[in-house]
């Protein structure tokens, strides 16, 4: 079996629940606390993905990185050299322009220019259903070749689905 190795950055404005998310799939808690990360903290997540009839024994090294304005350039060296970046977003601040957009430059700025990333939508539990399909639609007009994710950390809902997403698209999508 072959074993990959895959740097994964979860990036967003402060607050979103970055580390809720981790912390949900790697450990299937959840805390109501604020927890602040300062700098970056690590986790891994190991997972066997099939790729052309043979099993691929995937390590995700997750960068959980803090958002705070004064990480900004310790950041832009925390972003290098990631194989896939989540930009997470919290369901109640979905402008665009302030808590998404920004994390996409950061993106394009800092990565590789074959660095892929994904958005995710936490805190879904928030909202109602008609809210939350009228936020579905205007994202994915807006993002039109991002895959688009809506998650609660909280309840656990799409947790899975997100890592499994990366797991299946870093081995299966990407030519090394």
């Amino acid at each position: 079996m072959e074993t990959w190795k895959k740097k994964i950055c979860l990036i967003g404005s402060d607050g979103v629940g970055k580390t809720s998310i981790i912390l949900r799939y790697t450990q299937g808690t959840f805390s109501n606390s604020y927890l602040i990360t300062l700098g970056c903290d690590f986790y891994e997540i190991q997972k066997t993905i099939a790729k052309n009839k043979k099993k691929i024994d995937l390590n995700l090294v997750v960068w959980d990185i803090a958002s705070q304005k004064n990480f900004e350039k310790i950041r832009s060296h925390y972003l290098q050299h990631a194989n896939l970046v989540i930009i997470v977003a919290d369901v109640n601040r979905l402008e665009p322009k302030e808590f998404i957009d920004p994390w996409i430059y950061d993106v394009k700025t800092n990565c590789s220019s074959n660095c892929h990333y994904i958005i995710v939508i936490n805190k879904s539990d928030l909202v109602n259903e008609e809210n939350l399909k009228k936020s579905v639609k205007i994202l994915k007009d807006k993002y039109k070749n991002t895959k688009i994710f809506y998650s609660s950390a909280k309840s656990g809902k799409n947790i899975s689905s997100i890592f499994d997403y990366v797991g299946n698209f870093l081995v299966n999508e990407i030519d090394d």
